[in-house]
């Protein structure tokens, strides 16, 4: 006949009260999401961060190629420097640091509106679940 095993003894985790179990789940559970919105947060700081730089060396780069542009028509013999070409180029300039200002503006206003969402994403989910909490230890 095969030998059974014996069945190890239960281990019962002693806790004072159901309520005090709620409210170390609750803690436990805000802790942890607070913690995914943080490095959501820094995840959006550091992109951030990452596109401003990249606009200022691309604001950088053009302005180096507008001088260099500029340099060269100033060097041409005078009937092909009067074409207009210098006005049209700062023109042309001008109209891209419009559309960076534009693009990190609205990166900016984006940022800032998806931080309060979160915060008051945070605020309703603590409060819905500290309800659901307490219709337990009532």
């Amino acid at each position: 006949m095969p030998q059974t095993k014996k069945a190890a003894p239960k281990k019962e985790a002693k806790v004072g009260s159901k309520s005090e179990l709620c409210y170390d789940l609750n803690g436990i559970v805000k802790d942890n999401y607070l913690i995914g919105l943080d490095t959501a947060h820094s995840l959006l700081e550091e992109n951030k961060r990452i596109l401003d730089a990249q606009i200022e060396q691309l604001t950088k780069i053009q302005k180096d190629y507008t001088e260099q542009i500029k340099s060269v028509f100033k060097k041409l013999p005078k009937e092909y420097s009067n074409l207009g070409i210098s006005e049209n180029l700062d023109r042309i300039v001008e109209f891209q640091n419009n559309f960076y200002s534009i693009f990190k503006k609205m990166s900016d206003n984006y940022s800032k509106e998806l931080l309060d969402l979160n915060q008051k994403s945070a605020e309703r989910a603590f409060s819905a679940f500290d309800k659901y909490v307490s219709s337990f230890t009532s």
